[in-house]
């Protein structure tokens, strides 16, 4: 009975892990089920025990199995999409893939005949989108820093802002440049197809980069495709209305998604749970010229994030209709510019430019910090990556804004702030601050290394 699901077992044990990750997963049966369906209880025992990232070599003796056996049980579990494996040099790293982005996309991002798809469907469907509550969307989409981030449409900028739209801001920058390219299907329009109700927009859209799409390449998940391939694809995707989301990150972008308004999770999120932040905005934003909007309702449909309405003017224009924005509700993605016939959208830059964190790590602290969970990722780390990760974390956490640091760590002084510094300390640099942040005051910031904004 080592493996029952009332939140003791093996299947609880996993949850407990899973939800301790910064996008969190709440504990309800049919979430039971899907671990059920998806992990066996000698792989949910073993992805119970795993930390953010460690190595093969690390993991067994942490788990005391042999190396060899372990390597394969690893290889069929990344095959299936429940783990992450990235090779440097001759090591093989593993990570826990989260609920999301993470294994409920590798799921669906190809057709499989080794998995009960219709099954795992309706489980998703029902622990995703249709809890009251929306659970997992209020745990995933908390805070602030999200995973996924708006690009804007490059063609829809104006001529003298182009400059200010940056490499990692452009999708096709983030194609043309990337090491390795793949593509799968897209796992929200996969999965609605599954239940009856896809759109006909594009399947094969989901481009993954760099060391991500070489893993998933190599577990079968995603295809090889070339640059120029891919940049194609991108150019299907803005041909049929799809909005461009990608990673929010600014170095190592591992995916963009293209994104409809119906099937997406994320729109969904924004659209249903009303959760305007769940995607991060582009620095960039929708304007309407009420002088040359007709009120076609064109912009309205198209819109992904339901951000657009169409009101009734009440006699202060020529036209009895016309489109008012929610500019809280943008993303500033620009396919409502796309579809204007009549010029009146714009793409304006936003006043205050988007944080956006450096890299995942980053990322990942910051979510932690957002949502409470900065305790859990630190003994993961601890656990895995070692001091020089930890000593990062830390690093994050000075240059947050004096207030927010002492608000993170606060709630870690009874339970982990010892050890979190003195696993860390040997790995910091000298007169960095971090003692005196922990101690409840602050060092001096960097000058422009803040939360709020960046250059």
């Amino acid at each position: 009975m080592g493996h029952n699901h009332n939140g003791n077992g093996v299947y609880g044990r996993l949850q407990q892990r899973l939800d301790r990750m910064p996008t969190g997963a709440p504990d309800s049966p049919v979430f039971q089920a899907i671990l059920r369906h998806l992990f066996s209880p000698e792989e949910a025992e073993l992805a119970a025990q795993m930390p953010s990232l460690i190595s093969l070599s690390a993991l067994a003796s942490r788990v005391g199995r042999d190396e060899a056996e372990l390597d394969a049980m690893i290889t069929s579990m990344a095959a299936r999409g429940l783990v992450l494996d990235l090779t440097r040099g001759r090591t093989r790293f593993v990570s826990l893939a989260p609920v999301v982005i993470g294994f409920y996309e590798f799921t669906f991002m190809r057709a499989r005949d080794d998995a009960p798809m219709d099954e795992l469907a309706k489980l998703f469907d029902e622990y995703l989108f249709q809890d009251p509550d929306f659970a997992l969307a209020r745990s995933i989409f908390q805070g602030s820093t999200q995973v996924g981030r708006a690009l804007v449409r490059e063609e829809t900028v104006p001529d003298e802002g182009t400059s200010e739209v940056l490499d990692w801001e452009r999708a096709t920058r983030i194609v043309s440049s990337a090491s390795s390219v793949a593509v799968s299907l897209c796992p929200c329009r996969h999965h609605e197809q599954l239940l009856g109700r896809g759109c006909d927009a594009p399947l094969r859209t989901c481009m993954s980069f760099g060391q991500g799409a070489e893993a998933l390449i190599r577990a079968g998940i995603a295809e090889w495709v070339t640059n120029a391939e891919g940049l194609g694809i991108l150019e299907e995707c803005k041909q049929a209305g799809l909005a461009q989301i990608a990673d929010n990150v600014r170095e190592g972008i591992s995916y963009i998604c293209n994104c409809c308004g119906c099937c997406c999770g994320m729109m969904s999120a924004i659209r249903d749970a009303k959760i305007p932040g769940a995607i991060v905005s582009s620095n960039w934003t929708a304007a309407i010229d009420h002088e040359k909007c007709r009120g076609c309702k064109k912009c309205a449909r198209a819109c992904p994030a339901d951000a657009i309405t169409i009101v009734d003017n009440q006699g202060k224009g020529l036209r009895k209709y016309w489109a008012v924005l929610d500019a809280d509700v943008c993303i500033g993605c620009g396919v409502c510019h796309e579809v204007c016939r009549y010029e009146g959208h714009a793409m304006l830059p936003r006043a205050r430019r988007v944080f956006t964190p450096a890299n995942t790590f980053d990322r990942m602290v910051a979510m932690a910090v957002e949502r409470g969970k900065l305790g859990d990722l630190l003994v993961d780390t601890v656990a895995g990556a070692g001091p020089q990760a930890m000593a990062r974390a830390l690093q994050i956490i000075e240059r947050m804004p004096p207030a927010r640091a002492v608000r993170a760590i606060a709630p870690l002084r009874s339970v982990y702030l010892r050890a979190f510094l003195a696993a860390s300390h040997a790995a910091l640099p000298k007169g960095n601050g971090v003692r005196s942040v922990a101690n409840g005051s602050t060092s001096k910031t960097p000058a422009g290394a803040t939360q709020e904004g960046q250059s």
